[in-house]
């Protein structure tokens, strides 16, 4: 039986700015038929009953979502840890109250550029940067934990260091470098090269050793793997893509996925409001791609790659972004490594 560990929930894909590398194309328009408080409480229970250990609220923007933080509340009082992940552009003093009065005591916000520039233009808005700044101090001043999460790609790879001064100076507790994916409006021409790959790896690996007592600087699943860097990127034993084994992506609508980035309507597995969360959860023949994996099922750089078995080709969104196809992704630290290219 496998178990949930982690879900990711879009309580809704409302947002209130655009990014330009946004994979779900979410504006300021609800996805159709968005759960209602009602059904929003009883997937919870659902989740509860499966022994979820942590849910994430994201969106869109989460906070546009009204009822957010009566989903926070209901998440908590069943002893389920509950984070969230937003722009921050929407958050105040009545917000930065009520998470308090919830119980919300880890937060996760982007930051994509270091300067105003930068990341207003990455984000479509003026102003989320300073605001996001005063968010950053206001909370830190009221004792939550703060983690901020980087996506990167040829917009803002030269901002690292940059990027990194900021969450220093402002006490940032954890900070998750990502690579953009293909998806939605990103630009096809942000997308990065092999050499930025290896780049942003040799960038955590060296930081996260630095600044260990300082702040936690940690890869997404979409980076490592089995390197000479993966010791000091935080990487114990890469088990392949966890979508469908460990973790669920929860839309707006109750449709249920492996992993929220995957964006293509192929991996909705089911939906809430027609087959309890269990039943599609223990579905044998749900998430196949992970479930019923198989040596066959590699492909490009990972055919016949040693670590095959394990790796099962890397992260899936990240595979399919760039090639169309799984257990594939052409991002891959050791197979630069074997190759003599880094």
């Amino acid at each position: 039986m496998y178990e949930i560990k982690n879900a990711v929930w879009e309580i809704t894909l409302s947002c209130n700015i655009n990014c330009l590398h946004c994979g779900s194309n979410a504006d300021i328009n609800q996805r159709p038929k968005e759960l209602s408080t009602g059904e929003a409480f009883a997937l919870i229970e659902q989740l509860a009953e499966l022994n979820c250990k942590r849910i994430v609220l994201s969106g869109g923007e989460p906070f546009m979502r009204k009822d957010w933080s009566a989903l926070a509340q209901r998440i908590i009082s069943f002893g389920i840890k509950c984070n969230m992940i937003s722009n921050g552009y929407i958050v105040n003093e009545d917000i930065i109250d009520l998470l308090q009065e919830v119980g919300i005591s880890y937060l996760g916000f982007s930051l994509d550029g270091a300067t105003a520039k930068t990341h207003d233009y990455i984000r479509g808005k003026e102003g989320v940067f300073d605001h996001l700044l005063w968010v950053f101090d206001r909370l830190k001043e009221r004792g939550f934990k703060i983690s901020a999460v980087s996506t990167i790609h040829k917009g803002n790879i030269a901002e690292l260091d940059g990027i990194k001064k900021i969450l220093l100076d402002h006490g940032i507790d954890v900070w998750q470098i990502q690579t953009a994916n293909i998806r939605g409006r990103m630009p096809k021409e942000w997308a990065i090269t092999d050499m930025d790959y290896y780049s942003i790896a040799k960038f955590i690996a060296e930081n996260r050793t630095r600044y260990k007592n300082i702040i936690h600087i940690t890869e997404a699943d979409c980076t490592g793997y089995y390197s000479k860097l993966t010791p000091f990127m935080g990487i114990k034993h890469w088990k392949g893509c966890s979508a469908g084994i460990s973790t669920i992506g929860i839309e707006s609508d109750g449709s249920i996925k492996g992993c929220l980035s995957m964006q293509d309507a192929m991996y909705i597995e089911g939906n809430i409001r027609e087959q309890s969360l269990k039943e599609i959860w223990t579905n044998p023949n749900n998430f196949k791609y992970n479930r019923r994996f198989e040596l066959s099922d590699l492909g490009g750089i990972c055919k016949d790659c040693k670590y095959g078995p394990i790796c099962r080709g890397g992260c899936s969104e990240k595979s399919m972004s760039y090639t169309g196809q799984l257990h594939n992704s052409p991002f891959c630290l050791y197979d630069m490594e074997k190759k003599g290219l880094v």
